[in-house]
């Protein structure tokens, strides 16, 4: 079980270095150190923290149960995410020149450390050291939970600096996973709109209106999913996204994929300022998208310009309301519901729609309108 985490102590200000302080004596306690050992390494992991708060810009001291020359040891890593040290100030490989600080610097900490290695690039540095314990072999269960107690202790002694550590170490871990789902968003969407340029490349080679129809479409649905990933990777709060934006792409992508020299059809767009979840948001430019689509196939026959109005409003309950409306044909009595269809469109619309408790209205009385009401959260 050598190598088990024992604690670890974020280094970002000044105060963090009375914690750190306090972590390491009480290690080095449970590790039986004596008074002098004990002295030595405390002050050596305060060197460590000292220069990250002060060059390394923040940064972690990870503490482990360590094996050294035979003997069990305390193991410290310190993290930060700097500029790295200077050339001139390593000698060799990981030799570190004379320092000062604190009466020691980190050529002291090196002579005291059992261990003591320097990786260091533009990106950061990180030592690692390995101080050794004045007492033979213990086990390392027995060792692990007395340090798990005195963390405890430590933490029931001061409660709010315990609870500032806590919630710093989840913001951390937010930030982790906002920054890769931000990687995963750019990366999809970067493919996506690779996929968006072949259909165009495509669509532009057909000469059969039917495959231009279809590429369009195909288009269509797929520039959708690229800008909400563009969005959602650009998103100050990650995983959500600016509605407006997200439509009137999708209009500009319908516009771009259907509009041609016998039919010009002018999408306008009316949205409140309002943030959409990202599968919320993902969802709705495909039923917009879809919806615009189903407008130009069936909506202007015989005519060569058009409008497309597509709204969104959130209600007093934070339900969101959708409407998308044609100045086209409408439906003619007896007409067949469309929203009924077993047209791919159509199934994909009603499906979205429900799967966000979404109630799907149909108006045929000058032009078509399709209308969603998405409920509020309870």
């Amino acid at each position: 079980m050598s190598g088990a985490r024992l604690a670890a102590v974020r280094l970002e200000k000044a105060d963090d270095i009375v914690r750190l302080r306090e972590v390491t004596m009480a290690l080095t306690d449970v590790l039986q150190f004596g008074t002098f050992e004990k002295t030595r390494t405390v002050t050596a992991v305060l060197e460590l923290g000292r220069n990250v708060i002060e060059h390394g810009e923040r940064g972690r001291a990870t503490f482990t149960l360590a094996q050294a020359a035979g003997r069990q040891a305390l193991g410290v890593t310190v993290q930060d995410q700097g500029h790295g040290i200077p050339d001139h100030k390593l000698k060799g490989t990981g030799e570190i020149a004379s320092e000062t600080g604190l009466g020691l610097g980190l050529r002291g900490v090196q002579r005291i450390a059992e261990r003591f290695e320097v990786q260091t690039n533009a990106e950061g540095t990180r030592i690692d050291a390995v101080f050794l314990a004045p007492v033979l072999m213990r086990k390392p269960e027995a060792l692990i939970a007395a340090a798990g107690e005195a963390m405890r202790t430590l933490d029931a002694a001061d409660p709010a600096a315990a609870l500032t550590q806590q919630n710093r170490e989840l913001m951390d871990s937010i930030a982790d996973r906002d920054l890769l789902m931000r990687e995963l968003h750019h990366r999809t969407g970067n493919n996506l709109t690779l996929i968006v340029a072949l259909i165009r490349m495509s669509k532009g080679q057909s000469e059969a209106p039917e495959t231009r129809q279809i590429l369009g479409e195909l288009e269509t649905r797929v520039a959708s999913l690229a800008k909400a990933h563009e969005l959602m990777q650009k998103a100050a709060n990650a995983g959500t996204i600016p509605a407006e934006t997200l439509l009137r792409e999708v209009a500009r992508n319908a516009e771009r994929a259907f509009n041609t020299e016998g039919l010009r059809v002018t999408i306008d767009v009316t949205c409140d300022w309002t943030q959409l979840e990202g599968r919320l948001a993902t969802d709705i430019g495909l039923i917009v998208g879809e919806l615009i689509t189903n407008a130009y196939k069936h909506a202007f026959k015989g005519r060569s310009e058009g409008r497309i109005t597509v709204t969104l409003s959130r209600d007093a309950s934070g339900g969101l309301d959708l409407a998308i409306k044609d100045d086209g044909t409408g439906l003619a009595d007896g007409a067949t519901r469309p929203e009924r269809s077993d047209s791919l469109g159509w199934k994909l619309i009603r499906t979205l729609a429900f799967q966000h408790d979404g109630t799907l209205t149909v108006g045929g009385e000058d032009g078509f309108t399709v209308r969603i009401l998405f409920a509020g959260k309870p």
